[in-house]
């Protein structure tokens, strides 16, 4: 099935193109879908293109020698993944992961760089999406070099929380802070018997965005 502009218009990185570009990207949109915990990418393998999540939320995850993984983000409704291996010709720097019924836009290699040539908007946007997930891969960095492990709990807490629960299990929590779950489920309780989260089944429940915010200052 064809794309719609209007369901590319939807997308933050497409939003800001012209009908002709849309129209002249839609044509070349594949549409996917993965059950939960299906495989979307394996790190180290060639990529078939850029993917953009319409539905649901996929893990973007990398793993050490030891059998460590390490989550870099999760990607949700609008946003896009797997951009980098597209331009440096490299495999997948990561592997994603569906952590719910998810719908994906896959947009191959050879018409995104056909339609970068045709129309230098849409490498303009691409740019700046890329900055930004270089910013977000930077402040990962400096949590995982500079901040206590209660302080990158928090950080994941606040990100997940926009509702006021983070849909979070204490393994997906400790993956993305970068320590083990046992370590994970220490720092929860403590933040709970201070009165900042309240632990439910499944997710935590914020009480206190503002305590959360300065232990990320700790």
């Amino acid at each position: 099935m064809t794309m719609t502009i209007d369901e590319l218009r939807a997308i933050p990185l497409l939003a800001l193109l012209d009908d002709r570009t849309l129209a002249d990207t839609a044509r070349r949109m594949h549409r996917s879908s993965f059950r939960p915990g299906q495989q979307i990418l394996q790190e180290g393998e060639q990529p078939p293109g850029l993917f953009f999540v319409q539905r649901g939320r996929v893990r973007l995850s990398c793993m050490a020698a030891d059998g460590r993984e390490q989550v870099l983000a999760m990607v949700g409704p609008g946003e896009h993944f797997n951009a980098v291996p597209l331009f440096d010709g490299n495999p997948n720097p990561s592997s994603a992961r569906a952590m719910s019924p998810v719908i994906c836009l896959l947009l191959p290699r050879e018409d995104l760089i056909a339609l970068i040539r045709q129309h230098p908007d849409f490498a303009l946007a691409a740019l700046n999406a890329m900055a930004g997930q270089l910013r977000e891969l930077v402040t990962l960095v400096e949590d995982l070099a500079f901040r206590s492990v209660r302080a990158r709990m928090a950080r994941q807490l606040l990100a997940e929380a926009g509702s006021g629960a983070a849909e979070l299990t204490h393994q997906e929590l400790a993956e993305r802070a970068g320590t083990v779950r046992e370590i994970a489920g220490r720092a929860l309780r403590r933040l709970a018997e201070e009165g900042m989260v309240r632990l439910e089944r499944g997710r935590v429940i914020v009480l206190d965005p503002e305590g959360l915010a300065r232990v990320i200052e700790e």
